[in-house]
């Protein structure tokens, strides 16, 4: 069956492109009127999550992820996604436990390292701090800049973070080059 005989496949069609071309709160209503349609849920859940995501509304991104983890315990994209969710209202130590899901299932989030490793500075643990921020600086500049123009800025959660890394002495400055620093402090 295509997209054309089934109408509810070329709405998430629709939803998906116009949350490709930045035009997120229409994706919403479309991703949302699917799902009243009932079909391929964990998909709209996951897609929906992401521009509500991109939006900062956290807590609605929150439950489409955990509705996909109530139907997909092991969907390491619905960790990632939720634990950012999480990070982004402040509930740094549900965010880490979530990213450390997202990162058993799938190491190479730099992203995932990031974010796990400023819930860890927030909770005032360096040390772990350190060692994320230290694994997200060794991947591609490539995604970090895809989160950023995504998910934009992500600093009103990570305060403490922010003068951490800004601090003179502070251990990362050791670990990771200039542009890397430089680059982590702007998604702050």
């Amino acid at each position: 069956m295509t997209s054309k005989q089934n109408p509810t496949l070329e709405q998430i069609r629709k939803a998906k492109l116009l949350f490709a071309s930045g035009q997120i709160r229409e994706s919403i209503k479309q991703f949302t009127l699917a799902e009243n349609e009932g079909y391929e849920l964990v998909d709209i859940w996951l897609s929906r999550g992401a521009a509500l995501l991109a939006l900062g509304h956290y807590k609605s991104a929150e439950k489409d992820f955990s509705n996909v983890l109530e139907v997909q315990q092991d969907s390491e994209r619905a960790y990632y996604y939720r634990g950012i969710a999480r990070a982004g209202q402040g509930l740094h130590q549900k965010a880490i436990g979530d990213l450390t899901a997202s990162l058993s299932r799938n190491n190479n989030r730099g992203i995932a390292h990031l974010i796990r490793g400023l819930s860890y500075a927030e909770l005032g643990n360096r040390s772990d701090a350190v060692l994320d921020i230290n694994s997200a600086g060794a991947f591609s500049d490539a995604e970090l800049d895809s989160f950023a123009k995504l998910f934009g800025t992500i600093g009103h959660p990570f305060r403490n973070a922010r003068a951490l890394m800004a601090e003179e002495n502070a251990p990362w400055n050791n670990l990771l080059d200039r542009s890397s620093a430089d680059k982590l402090m702007k998604l702050l």
